[in-house]
């Protein structure tokens, strides 16, 4: 898959997720898509430099939900409720990505 396509694709099912539960005004929204689009493209390079394995994979998805929420809680305020939306909508983007483009 492309970096391009990754990316669009995270930014298409995370920025409603997000948008969903309240995260919707101008600058909501431009915070979601800045922090989805550097951690996706973050994650897919590391990926493409270091070859793909699923515990590298899995390490690196954790800390792109680790540098979202840390992001997310600076604009909108730290909580429970806002970290498992962050993780939510990465479960939710990763199972996607993997559901489009898996080989198996």
């Amino acid at each position: 898959m492309s970096f391009l396509i990754a990316c669009v694709l995270t930014v298409a099912i995370e920025t409603p997720f997000l948008m969903l539960f309240g995260y919707r005004d101008r600058n909501a929204v431009t915070i979601i898509v800045l922090v989805n689009v550097i951690t996706n493209l973050l994650l897919n390079l590391i990926l493409a430099l270091a070859g793909f394995s699923w515990p590298l994979a899995l390490g690196l998805e954790c800390a792109v939900v680790a540098a979202e929420y840390a992001v997310y809680a600076l604009a909108f305020g730290r909580s429970r409720k806002l970290f498992g939306l962050t993780l939510a909508a990465n479960v939710l983007s990763c199972g996607m990505g993997l559901l489009l483009f898996s080989p198996f």
